[in-house]
């Protein structure tokens, strides 16, 4: 009987043993996830990088998601052509093809039966009227060249030029429709990336105001913040409120976020985006035309233009040490443009962490635990 007991309790130990020193592994094992914060006001370009993020690092889509972003391009070009249209009157304009109008009505009507959620709005006629009217009728040109004084998305002309690919049933997404397609992002996307020895936990919350409040449930052991600035938006308005500049809105959420006290520690990547479309504009408009930028005084030139922006961004900081930011000029519509600002990133997360990546691994080592190894 004294036997039974003894070899009862010593089962006992020996579980508990390997409970603890499971919990001492998964420990470790946590410390090399590092967690990475996509933040950005609204159409900031944070959903493209994540996107492009899963092109780079080979995540594939689920059939129900290549669903969704054809959808979601079908829903882009309807949405814009109505913006288009609806601008006309505020623009003093009026349609200089006969047949424009009753074209105008057709899409006003299809846009009622998507938000009634009736999915057969997107047909052929509604297609060919939406190309009719961006390929032929000068109104519409016309309004579009004074889309900064209205809040439209900034790929409306590719959804414009591809249209008639959209409304086959069977038309094959591209890498480049996937990236270009806009879904709003609400509540939060987690993706994770495995880079031996790390793994990178990127988490995409949205960047509307209404969605802000979410970030809070984030700010935890972060180890890193990726914060994009649509540099195009100097001179163009909010979607939630037309009065306002989607720079300043970038830049105020920029200070608040950099300066809060639980990042004054953390690294900051600073990317700006949509550098292209950003070269197009400062050609006719300077950046000195926002409120944030009125006192430059330089040329259309787009070195000088970024250079001073980027040290409005830094001057900004008035909370731990400047030198945590490192900034990144990019359009994340193109892959390269990620790729290489994503290599840069984790090189430097690997740097900053060298010592104690190292010493995690001897001590996973010395469990006999194998999953990660170096790089």
């Amino acid at each position: 009987m004294n036997i039974i007991k003894k070899l009862k309790k010593s089962n006992k130990v020996a579980s508990k043993n390997e409970i603890d020193e499971k919990l001492e592994i998964d420990g470790l094992e946590e410390r090399l996830n590092l967690k990475i914060l996509l933040l950005g006001s609204g159409e900031s370009g944070k959903s493209t990088v994540l996107k492009q993020l899963k092109l780079i690092n080979k995540i594939e889509l689920e059939n129900d998601e290549l669903l969704e972003y054809k959808n979601g391009l079908r829903r882009n070009v309807l949405q814009c052509m109505n913006i288009l249209t609806g601008q006309l009157k505020p623009h003093e304009l009026e349609y200089e093809k006969p047949e424009s109008q009753d074209l105008a009505l057709l899409l006003k009507k299809a846009e009622e039966q998507y938000l009634n959620e009736d999915n057969s709005y997107f047909t052929s006629e509604v297609a060919s009227a939406i190309n009719f009217l961006w390929t032929n009728e000068p109104s519409i040109k016309k309004v579009w060249e004074k889309r900064n004084n209205f809040w439209i998305m900034d790929a409306a002309y590719y959804y414009f030029d591809n249209v008639m690919r959209f409304v086959d049933d069977d038309f094959e997404l591209t890498e480049e429709d996937y990236v270009m397609s806009r879904i709003m992002t609400t509540g939060i996307i987690s993706t994770e990336i495995s880079i031996p020895p790390l793994k990178y936990t990127v988490i995409d919350v949205g960047g509307q105001r209404n969605e802000r409040r979410k970030w809070l449930h984030c700010f935890d052991n972060v180890s890193a913040l990726l914060f994009i600035v649509n540099l195009s938006g100097y001179n163009s308005v909010l979607f939630e409120d037309n009065s306002v500049n989607r720079m300043k809105e970038c830049f105020d959420l920029f200070k608040q976020t950099a300066n809060n006290e639980i990042f004054k520690n953390t690294p900051i990547f600073l990317l700006f985006n949509k550098k292209d479309l950003f070269e197009e504009k400062i050609r006719t408009d300077s950046i000195n035309i926002c409120e944030e930028f009125a006192d430059y005084t330089g040329s259309g030139d787009l070195m000088d233009s970024l250079s001073f922006i980027e040290k409005k961004f830094k001057s900004a900081i008035n909370n731990g040490d400047p030198d945590r930011i490192q900034v990144f000029h990019i359009a994340a519509r193109f892959k390269r443009d990620i790729k290489t600002t994503w290599d840069d990133v984790v090189s430097k997360l690997k740097d900053m962490k060298k010592k104690e990546i190292e010493s995690i691994i001897k001590e996973l080592k010395s469990k006999n635990v194998d999953t990660f190894s170096s790089s």
